[in-house]
């Protein structure tokens, strides 16, 4: 962090620099600090730079401010519709809502957008086990970890994707007994 702090000290308007400040606070679980950085980023752009509106949208998630996150995150997509990211979050904020439809409409965006975001199958597949949409999470879980294998959240969505495959062939089973 002491390679961005020098910069800010030099250029107080250094925008970019508070912006990579917020998400280096946020990743080490500063949630202040990150949100005072992305808020200095939206300050000195006037709210006309879309990654700290990204930012703040994660910050406020985490606060589980979800309906302000879903605000700020679709502010920033105004400014950049085009960005994965912030369909991403948007879905993120959604799913915290429980707006399901909406989450996975935002979320299917973001992979259309880019197509190898790994974290956002990973959101689809807990979308669709709300819905009660087991084949769908066996799907979205298997892109994630064609995508992820080897990261910490790979283990947990195996352990999902075994749980939802033990509940479809029990659902099947059963199925086939009663008739």
């Amino acid at each position: 962090m002491l390679i961005l702090i020098r910069p800010l000290r030099n250029f107080q308007g250094f925008y970019k620099a508070y912006y990579g400040l917020g998400i280096a606070h946020f990743r080490l679980g500063h949630t202040v600090e990150a949100e005072q950085a992305f808020q200095k980023s939206i300050n000195l752009t006037g709210g006309g730079y879309a990654p700290p509106e990204f930012g703040m949208g994660m910050v406020l998630c985490e606060k589980q401010e979800l309906e302000k996150a879903e605000t700020v995150i679709q502010r920033g997509l105004d400014l950049d519709p085009g960005s994965a990211t912030g369909k991403y979050f948007l879905g993120f904020a959604q799913f915290g809502l429980n707006h399901l439809d909406e989450a996975e409409r935002s979320v299917r965006q973001a992979l259309l957008r880019k197509a190898k975001f790994p974290q956002a199958y990973f959101l689809l597949a807990r979308i669709h086990q709300r819905q009660n949409n087991s084949p769908a999470v066996v799907e979205d879980l298997e892109a994630y970890l064609k995508l992820d294998p080897g990261s910490r959240e790979s283990a947990q969505a195996r352990a999902l994707l075994g749980q939802t495959q033990q509940t479809i062939n029990q659902r099947a089973s059963s199925t086939q007994s009663g008739h």
